[in-house]
């Protein structure tokens, strides 16, 4: 048995169907979140430590390989549910030659060295590719990151509940830290007690933690600064962690006192928008067609016509996993999809932001991210 099953969290029949309607002999996953999602295997390293390239070969019949540096294949066998892993000698440096040759003859030995052979473009080093292509002349080498999208984008039912809790859980760890805060503490200290929180909450770690107040909440991924949150100040916290590998991504806001009526107002304005459109949230919606209507209902529940960012992200093992929800993306919204739902606007110099954590269901959106009531900013004296 391994260490922990996560067969749960992979669909191995839509990995099949994917690769069959992409028309390839075989894929190789070679990106983090590809490689956990389709050999059942999580360690942090797999992100911080590339070269130490891992690759789940799946062909389109037949049963799929892992090959991975020989010290992992010797330890960590119990950590995955593929039963082929084998070991390659493993070299200091992107440029090892053994990676490749393991491959090529995994494909031979499955009778593809003359297949239609997909890799992802964006994240196999190219000498890697012309390395594998040396070893297989015969074999087509098809970029297919597009695939592995289309595999990971409809979440298994054990992948919702790992993202529900992981949204939660930083809930959570947001909450606990602004009920400590008090006016006059810096932004530092109160992102300091997030990290803290989140992780005796479960996280393995802090992926993200974008913090600012008062006129720095429009600098984008802003990190937290070491001065002191003054009265008056709104606070915009953009957060997210890895629990077992799977990823929050949750925007916080609060203010240092009581809000003024005006940034009352706007905030209030802002997130009865955002709850109008998860409800409105249908399956077979375009990505297009979500974007419009974000636009559309913000225009009707902000002030003075103020611009307004909508904005979605499916979110998974990846943080941005696809699709997005923008007016250039024609995708239809399926049951399964875990999407982020956010919106952003500016006035008078601050940032206002709302993104909650969504499942679509066959009767329209169920909100995961529950623990808290964003209706209103969360208020610090």
């Amino acid at each position: 048995m391994p260490l922990k099953d996560r067969s749960a969290f992979t669909n191995t029949a839509r990995i099949r169907e994917c690769i069959a309607r992409a028309e390839l002999d075989a894929v190789l996953a070679v990106q983090a979140e590809n490689v956990i999602y389709c050999s059942g295997f999580y360690n942090f390293d797999l992100r911080t430590l590339p070269d130490r390239m891992c690759i789940a070969l799946w062909p389109r019949e037949g049963e799929p390989v892992f090959i991975v540096p020989d010290r992992r294949a010797a330890s960590d066998g119990a950590m995955t549910f593929i039963n082929d892993m084998r070991g390659y000698k493993l070299l200091d440096g992107v440029f090892n030659p053994y990676p490749m040759e393991m491959v090529a003859e995994a494909l031979t030995e499955k009778g593809l060295a003359r297949g239609r052979i997909g890799f992802e473009a964006l994240y196999l080093p190219g000498w890697h590719e012309r390395e594998l292509q040396r070893r297989l002349p015969n074999a087509q080498l098809v970029s297919c990151d597009y695939v592995f999208d289309e595999i990971r984008m409809v979440k298994t039912p054990a992948e919702i509940e790992q993202l529900r809790f992981a949204a939660v859980q930083t809930e959570k760890a947001i909450a606990n830290a602004y009920e400590l805060a008090r006016p006059g503490d810096t932004e530092k200290d109160t992102v300091d007690r997030m990290g803290y929180a989140v992780t005796r909450l479960g996280a393995d770690i802090v992926a993200f933690n974008v913090f600012a107040s008062g006129p720095r909440t429009p600098l984008g991924h802003h990190l937290a600064e070491d001065v002191p949150m003054q009265y008056g100040d709104i606070i915009r916290v953009d957060y997210g962690a890895s629990f077992d590998g799977y990823f929050s991504d949750l925007v916080r806001m609060a203010v240092i006192g009581p809000p003024s009526a005006r940034q009352d107002r706007v905030y209030r304005s802002l997130a009865a928008g955002q709850r109008e459109v998860v409800d409105a949230l249908r399956v077979g919606q375009s990505m297009r067609e979500i974007a419009e209507m974000m636009q559309t209902i913000q225009r009707r529940h902000l002030p003075d016509n103020l611009p307004v960012h909508g904005f979605g992200h499916c979110i998974g093992l990846g943080v941005h996993d696809r699709p997005f929800i923008t007016v250039d993306e024609e995708r239809l919204l399926e049951p399964g999809m875990t999407m982020m739902i956010e919106h952003l606007v500016t006035d008078g110099g601050e940032c206002y932001h709302v993104e909650d954590l969504i499942v679509m269901r066959e009767y329209g959106a169920e909100l995961l991210s529950t623990y808290t009531d964003t209706s209103s900013m969360y208020v610090i004296e």
